[in-house]
């Protein structure tokens, strides 16, 4: 499975990670860009005063796989 995940600084000065499934496995990273630039740009992520997704900081796509360990239960 392919997971987008997007990390913003807060106005806090802390980072913030949001993590997507099922995402497009073409993005480009001025896509993801554009995408986290109108996120932020929207403040719809307030908690108690603090904006949470204020500033992009990086996008990466993290593929996980599942193997099954030899022998175990189905």
């Amino acid at each position: 499975m392919k997971t987008l995940e997007l990390s913003f600084k807060g106005t806090d000065h802390r980072i913030k990670n949001l993590r997507l499934k099922y995402v497009n496995a073409d993005l480009t990273a001025e896509e993801a860009e554009a995408v986290m630039l109108k996120m932020a740009a929207s403040k719809l992520f307030v908690k108690q005063d603090v904006e949470l997704y204020a500033t992009p900081v990086s996008a990466t796509v993290v593929e996980t796989t599942k193997t099954p360990l030899p022998g175990g239960a189905a």
